[in-house]
């Protein structure tokens, strides 16, 4: 079991406890991940001060990937962030939400069946840049994407394509 309030889950003395961690791997010292035996991270990646990891089923992050600061990877569900990935920050990555179905409860610590978590699966792909602030379900982020500043991502988005807005929709598309 992981203390979720130790200093152990923070900055470096959180490495020797990832389940599995990439050459020249910079986590900062503010930087802090829950479940870290469920988290992958690739060479040359940056988790900057603030990054706050839960990581629910689990969360792979790729090489060359910048978390910023503030961003938060929340949810039961499996997030998959790809290759050469800028997160603006205090993005926010959302593998899961609650079901509302049938008077339930939409909160942690229910009794069984009082509450349901449905965990999704939350992908973005390779060389994509993500705005500040931008909010991010259970979705698939094609290859080369672009998120504007604040949106609400809660469909796919094409490969190449410019998204922004809440929800975000595509206004353009930018080169491979």
């Amino acid at each position: 079991m992981y203390n979720l309030d130790g200093i152990e889950l923070m900055g470096e003395n959180v490495r020797d406890k990832l389940r599995s961690c990439g050459e020249n791997v910079k986590i900062y010292p503010m930087a802090k991940i829950a479940f870290p035996h469920v988290v992958d991270l690739g060479s040359h990646s940056k988790i900057r001060d603030f990054v706050f990891i839960f990581a629910g089923e689990g969360v792979k992050i790729g090489e060359y990937t910048d978390v910023q600061p503030h961003t938060t990877i929340w949810g039961g569900g499996l997030t998959i962030i790809g290759d050469r990935v800028s997160t603006g920050p205090g993005t926010v990555f959302l593998s899961a939400t609650y079901s509302h179905a049938a008077g339930l409860k939409m909160v942690d610590g229910m009794k069984d069946g009082e509450s349901k978590v449905l965990g999704g699966r939350l992908e973005v792909g390779n060389d994509v840049y993500i705005g500040a602030r931008s909010i991010i379900m259970p979705v698939t982020i094609g290859e080369g994407c672009v998120i504007g500043a604040g949106s609400f991502v809660n469909k796919n988005c094409e490969p190449w394509g410019i998204y922004v807005g809440s929800p975000a929709r595509k206004i353009g598309e930018r080169p491979k």
